[in-house]
Formats: structure tokens, sequence, C-alpha cells
């Protein structure tokens, strides 16, 4: 279960969100059907809420783009299994963007890289969950520094995990806009 590195990006970077919705554009124009965005984690951590305050951004937006995984109802270790099977009874082809919170080796927090390929959400804290994902849109929270466990290095804030939810649901929103007006 290898991806494969797309873009890779800070969310301060001046173009992170062009430089996404290039990618974007590029990946996922010729998905069919269109794709699912679902955000993965925990509404109660704030490390883990990535995903799912991006899911929130996107639905408030937007409403013709399909969006699980929000902070009023998330997608966590402890429902992912069984709404990924319901998910799949109902949408079996449907290409899914997983979208998650994810910790590095040893590179900066902020960092937001869209992979080709599922990620495996838990991996970190090492739970037993699916993969998900035909793409895979992450953020760094924080990294191992030569630790079992991970540590942030610079302390991430809410401001830190908003800013990227926030580059990464515009860059989305803004795909969205330029691949409706393209089949005008």
């Amino acid at each position: 279960m290898k991806s494969k590195l797309i873009v890779s990006v800070h969310y301060t970077h001046s173009n992170a969100r062009s430089i996404l919705t290039q990618a974007f554009l590029e990946y996922f124009m010729n998905l069919n059907p269109a794709p699912a965005f679902i955000g993965i984690g925990s509404d109660r951590h704030l490390l883990d809420c990535l995903g799912p305050m991006t899911g929130t951004m996107l639905e408030e937006h937007d409403h013709s783009i399909m969006v699980l995984g929000t902070l009023q109802e998330p997608w966590h270790a402890g429902n992912i299994s069984h709404n990924l099977r319901e998910f799949r009874n109902r949408y079996p082809s449907k290409p899914i963007i997983a979208i998650d919170a994810s910790i590095g080796e040893d590179e900066a927090p902020g960092l937001i890289k869209l992979k080709m390929g599922p990620i495996k959400p838990g991996k970190a804290v090492h739970k037993n969950l699916p993969v998900i994902g035909d793409f895979a849109v992450t953020a760094l929270v924080g990294n191992r520094v030569g630790k079992p466990g991970f540590s942030t290095g610079k302390k991430i804030s809410l401001a830190d995990v908003y800013g990227m939810s926030r580059v990464i649901s515009d860059a989305i929103l803004d795909w969205d806009r330029e691949s409706q007006a393209q089949l005008e």
C-alpha cells in the first residue's frame, strides 16, 4: 500500500492554495463519477481534527460536493470501518479523496501533501483501521523525532490546524468551480 506523492506544500506558502488547486485539476478532473471527500479524524483532539474541520468548511460552502466526515459527524477510529462498509455498499465505484492529519518523520508541521493511493488512518497511534482513499490529502500536525511515539516538534496550534484546513478546503472549492466551468 504505497502511495505516490503528487505535491507537497507548506500551508503558509503564498501560493499553497493555487498549487493544490492545480494538482486537483490535473488529477481529479477525469474522475467519474465525481469523488467523495471524506474527512477522517476526531472532533475531540486538536491534532486529529483537521479532516473533520476541512469537511465542515466544505459542507458550509458548497452542496454539490459530496462531503462526509465533519465536526458534527466525524469519521473516527470508532466508526470508520462501519462507515466505509456502508459507503462502499451504497457507492461501490465512487472515488474517495481521504483528508487526514498525519505525523511525519522529520518534516516540519504544516506541510500539506496530495498523494495518489490510499492512506492508513491511525497508523501513527498504532490503530488497526482500514485503508481508505483513491487519493489522500494529508497535513502534518507533528513528527517523530527519534521517539517511539511522536512529538509536534514546534508546537502546533488550533490556528495552524485551521489554516491548513482553510487552504485545503479553499483549493477543493476552487477545483470544483473550475471543473464546473470547464463542463459548461
